[in-house]
């Protein structure tokens, strides 16, 4: 018994491109600048900013993907039947 369910939306995944701008997109915009916050270059502190803004942005893209399924637990059980 099959069910016909409509597709889920994974627009969310467009999210993953905020790091890779925030990598590649950024480096002509910090690469100069002379601020040394925590007494390390702007660059790589930038480049630690961007590690914690991944990590936020997969971790919300896991969560909208934990709440809707792409491919539903078919293997489980129904209640009440043995096996």
């Amino acid at each position: 018994m099959t069910s016909q369910s409509s597709p889920v939306s994974r627009r969310h995944r467009w999210l993953l491109l905020i790091p890779f701008l925030w990598q590649i997109g950024g480096v002509p915009l910090v690469n100069d600048v002379a601020w040394r916050p925590f007494s390390l270059p702007f660059p790589m502190a930038w480049q630690m900013a961007g590690i914690i803004v991944t990590s936020v942005v997969i971790a919300y893209i896991f969560s909208i993907d934990r709440k809707h399924p792409e491919f539903p637990d078919t293997k489980a059980p129904a209640e009440g039947v043995e096996q």
